[in-house]
């Protein structure tokens, strides 16, 4: 599996390389809510979701990322005075945590493009020797998990990796920081490893409500 910023740097070159992000990360899993087979689209798709199911549910797990339907108000801090309702009905969640009735992560719609870029590269130099075996682990329908990082996560450490990535990138990642309920929780669904190269270049103006998307990564700029 190659670095996320090797793969941007081929797909970039796509030309209607946002509509594919958008059907892959949008389409596919929450509208048409293709599961098992029937999202086995492409030649290399695959279907660790349904492993993930087997084995625990489909619960969220550190480490891996999520797109779902969530319609709860959220909120953000307008000209570092007063505080603005915003909604985010299609998050997709990198989950760093997980416990009894919440899971929390970082929402890459609250990023910027090449925000997200920059974390998901951070992430994938950490855990290299993981990434490194996913490619063959998920072609052969074998468990994926990356271990090292539960367990890290399960140590404490999940916040000081996030300050080491954001003073490498000179970057605010918990701007992104969210948690969830999962009782209001619709139609969770595990993004494959593979498609996590679309992430950077998901349009997600159509994710927000009441705030405009443009307007959430412009006070990205302001948090840093």
């Amino acid at each position: 599996m190659l670095s996320p910023k090797e793969e941007y740097k081929f797909l970039k070159t796509v030309n209607n390389i946002k509509d594919i992000a958008f059907f892959t990360l949008f389409e596919k899993y929450l509208v048409q809510n293709l599961k098992a087979e029937k999202k086995l689209i492409e030649i290399e798709s695959t279907d660790q979701e349904s492993i993930i199911i087997r084995q625990n549910g489909g619960y969220p797990i550190p480490g891996m990322i999520y797109t779902f339907i969530y319609g709860i108000p959220d909120q953000i801090i307008i000209n570092d005075k007063s505080i603005k309702d915003f909604i985010d009905f299609a998050p997709i969640t990198f989950c760093i945590n997980n416990g009894r009735g919440f899971f929390s992560g970082i929402n890459m719609n609250m990023l910027p493009t090449n925000v997200r870029l920059e974390f998901l590269e951070s992430f994938y130099i950490t855990f290299k020797d993981f990434f490194e075996k996913v490619e063959e682990l998920t072609q052969n329908n074998k468990l994926a998990i990356n271990k090292r990082f539960v367990e890290f996560i399960k140590s404490g450490g999940g916040q000081e990796m996030i300050k080491l990535f954001n003073k490498k990138n000179n970057a605010n990642f918990n701007y992104g920081y969210r948690k969830y309920d999962i009782s209001k929780v619709k139609n969770l669904r595990m993004i494959e490893y593979q498609e996590w190269n679309y992430i950077s270049f998901l349009d997600s103006k159509n994710a927000f409500r009441k705030v405009n998307f443009n307007e959430i990564h412009k006070l990205y700029g302001k948090s840093k």
